[in-house]
């Protein structure tokens, strides 16, 4: 046995013990109630399966398509927690953050997806060694449940990227929780940023202008969260016809967007993928009949997760191409 082939069965082992005791909680609840989310994330967290800097680097992306398609299919919340915390520990790693060890050790989100905007919505200006931020961190969810935050912000022509605590303090003032029909356990809201102080010690980089962009690479990330909700849901079918038509379906498409690094080919799967879990889904709520509206059945949990997932990292592309299949599907119609 190989130490990468050993390492990736140490983890699924872990991976495996963690799903366990989730299967143990009353997991429709994560979706509505962050006590119960938090409970969750801090099971999954403590069975160390977050800390991927613990493994060579070839071995992330399998890992991470082991990770989500265990746990999105027990909840699309702790699967998009996951998402944060993964992406905050990446950007620390991967640019030697001086404080690294004592932040990975935290459970760390991210708000900073607004660097890839073409205007500057969080500014700073340094003084005497630190910086003042002024803006509006949106969306930042985790609130209870993350310890800090890695913002970004612009000043003096760069890009930087720090990390904050995630908890009010003066300048730094929480918005009330977003209110949707899917994930309120999160806790997502708005942050307003007032002459925040961030220390120079907790930066963890500065670039140009638009290296977040410009670095961001092509992700399966979400094609993984949509694969794991349609085994969730081929799971739950009665319907063995069709329990074993869709799983054929949902493995051939996995297969596709397993083998390719194209980044229009992995959109056009997307879509594919998308549409086809959300046919499962549909089916499977009709035939198993009104029961499937109940909260404690996984059907409408996985119809309200899909979607949620489905609207994370839209480009103008991928809007396009729904778009496209859409009007697709209504000339197929006729």
């Amino acid at each position: 046995m190989t130490e990468a082939t050993a390492d990736l069965e140490h983890y699924s082992a872990q991976l495996e013990a963690a799903a366990a005791r989730l299967d143990a909680l009353p997991l429709h609840r994560l979706d509505t109630e962050t006590s119960m989310l938090k409970e969750a994330f801090d099971l999954v967290y403590d069975a160390g399966v977050f800390a991927f800097h613990r493994y060579a680097s070839d071995l992330h992306e399998t890992m991470k398509f082991r990770l989500f398609t265990t746990l999105a299919p027990r909840s699309g919340s702790l699967a998009f927690l996951a998402i944060q915390i993964l992406a905050a520990n990446k950007i620390m790693h991967v640019n030697r953050f001086t404080q690294l060890d004592t932040y990975l050790a935290k459970r760390c989100g991210i708000a900073i997806n607004h660097l890839r905007a073409p205007v500057t919505v969080v500014s700073a200006t340094q003084q005497n060694g630190a910086y003042r931020l002024n803006g509006r961190l949106t969306w930042a969810s985790g609130y209870g449940i993350f310890d800090t935050l890695v913002v970004g912000f612009h000043c003096e022509g760069q890009e930087f990227q720090a990390v904050v605590p995630f908890e009010p303090r003066e300048g730094f003032t929480l918005g009330t929780p977003t209110e949707t029909f899917v994930g309120n356990a999160m806790h997502t809201v708005d942050v307003v940023l007032d002459n925040y102080e961030v220390p120079q010690e907790h930066i963890v980089a500065s670039h140009p202008l638009g290296t977040y962009t410009k670095n961001k690479s092509v992700s399966k990330t979400i094609h993984y969260a949509l694969y794991g909700i349609g085994l969730g849901a081929v799971d739950v079918l009665e319907d063995e016809e069709v329990r074993c038509a869709a799983g054929a379906r949902l493995e051939a498409v996995k297969t596709a967007f397993l083998a390719t690094k194209n980044g229009e080919e992995l959109d056009r799967l997307r879509i594919e993928l998308f549409e086809l879990v959300q046919q499962i889904v549909t089916t499977g709520m009709i035939l198993y009949g009104g029961r499937s509206v109940l909260s404690t059945e996984r059907l409408q949990r996985y119809y309200r997760e899909l979607v949620m997932f489905n609207a994370n990292g839209l480009n103008n592309a991928l809007k396009r191409l729904h778009k496209q299949a859409f009007f697709s599907a209504l000339e197929s119609t006729h």
